[in-house]
């Protein structure tokens, strides 16, 4: 199969093949041997994850046409208005959540936008250089809000993603790689992955936050959906934390998971911080109903015990749904092993529904899980290898079916606009040139 920049394929699973090289590289964030995170020296079957540049960084012709599939120029102001793609206020002024009122983004490139499922970037006036990591970006309660973190950068948009400006840095171990959760209209947590760099996000005030993980590194952060100062984190072991302040202060929720295994990912329901599941090495997932009290090992993984759970998320629309992506090391071909996984009963049971042989999986693809449809779940392979670049799928289980658009950045993040989920943000990493 032959790959253009921002070319859409659409393929029924079972039809659809990537296979040869690149199925065995990309993969592992950045390692840090002092927290045990995934490197190149992960042992369970994973590779460097290697993104790509090319020679339109933006990802699009800047020559081309409107990439929001809307005339933003008809309207009045869209921060208050009733229809998001005309700026027209049919809601006697009630704030909605807009889309973006421009043509290309001016204040970063690290974060541009899609009304056509990624297969056309809106144009950026800047450009990242390596190594730059973007994986931390949300949209806020705050209509036309978004923050995002970059390299340890922390940037704002309050026009949807039209501009964007710096608002503050984050210091602690992994600040390059920081995650963001939103909590609420104006607030958002990050941690950055696999170290100890928390931080809260007040609007446009960024606030240094202490670990209580230490060494064992941060793999996941959840909000109270009813309490935006009630943060929960767990770390390497297995370890749940909870603050009731903001994140000033962390007190451990029983006991740790694990005393000596490896965990890859801690996902919280965004519905329910007491739902937590967990992806580990060799017990593939275990699930907590009650804040971690109480764990129950998942069925349906691949083999027993040696099941590794690389990356987890639970669905915002319905905590009973769950995805994991991981390796059956059992199986000796590294294609085959491979899967994503779906449960529907909150992360006790799952079946496999995309497999190594259908879409490039490495050892933890991003996943974003759709906002509203449970059937629908985003998924990223990134690489520089050979100057590849990002394919970003989208698999609908009502039909089975894989979709995807390629760009040429090293690795991708998603976040979905409130005002319509098919519309979407990208985030952008990139890596210096493999291959």
């Amino acid at each position: 199969m032959t790959y253009t920049h921002h070319s859409f394929i659409h393929v029924t699973l079972g039809a659809f093949a990537l296979v040869g090289a690149l199925a065995g590289c990309g993969g592992d964030p950045p390692g840090d041997a002092t927290t045990g995170s995934t490197g190149a020296t992960d042992p369970t079957g994973g590779s460097t994850n290697t993104p790509t540049t090319g020679d339109d960084p933006t990802g699009s012709d800047p020559t081309g046409g409107d990439p929001t599939g809307s005339d933003t120029t008809a309207g009045t102001d869209p921060m208050t208005s009733g229809d998001p793609s005309t700026g027209s206020d049919t809601t006697g002024g009630q704030a909605v959540w807009p889309l973006p009122a421009c043509n290309s983004v001016t204040g970063t490139g690290a974060v541009t936008f899609s009304a056509d499922q990624g297969a056309t970037l809106a144009p950026m006036d800047q450009t990242i250089v390596p190594v730059t990591y973007t994986w931390g970006l949300v949209a806020l309660g705050k209509p036309g809000a978004l923050r995002a973190v970059s390299e340890a950068k922390v940037l704002a948009s309050d026009d949807a993603g039209c501009t964007w400006h710096l608002i503050g840095a984050v210091d602690g171990g992994n600040a390059g790689t920081v995650h963001l959760r939103v909590a609420g209209d104006t607030r958002a947590y990050g941690f950055g992955d696999n170290g100890d760099a928390l931080i809260r996000i007040d609007d446009e005030q960024v606030t240094q936050l202490p670990s209580p993980a230490g060494q064992n590194g941060l793999l996941g952060l959840g909000v109270d959906p009813n309490d935006p100062d009630r943060v929960r984190v767990g770390d390497g072991v297995g370890q749940i934390w909870e603050s009731t302040n903001a994140g000033q202060k962390f007190a451990p929720l029983g006991a740790p998971l694990f005393n000596d295994l490896f965990i890859y990912r801690v996902a919280f329901d965004p519905q329910d911080i007491d739902h937590i599941v967990v992806g580990a090495l060799g017990d593939g997932v275990v699930t907590s109903f009650d804040g971690g009290a109480k764990w129950t090992p998942a069925k349906g993984l691949g083999t027993p015990g040696k099941t590794n759970g690389f990356n987890v998320v639970v669905s915002p629309a319905d905590g009973n749904v769950v995805w994991v992506e991981g390796l059956d090391i059992a199986d000796p071909n590294d294609l085959t092993g491979r899967h994503i996984w779906r449960s529907t009963d909150g992360g006790l049971t799952f079946a496999a529904v995309v497999d190594g042989d259908q879409a490039t999986l490495y050892n933890g693809n991003h996943m974003f899980p759709h906002p509203v449809d449970t059937n629908v779940l985003y998924f990223v392979f990134g690489s520089n290898f050979g100057n590849y670049g990002t394919d970003l799928y989208r698999y609908d289980h009502a039909d089975a079916t894989i979709s995807l658009t390629h760009n040429k950045w090293h690795d991708t993040v998603v976040a979905f606009s409130p005002a319509d989920p098919s519309f979407l943000y990208l985030g952008l990493s990139i890596e210096p040139l493999g291959g």
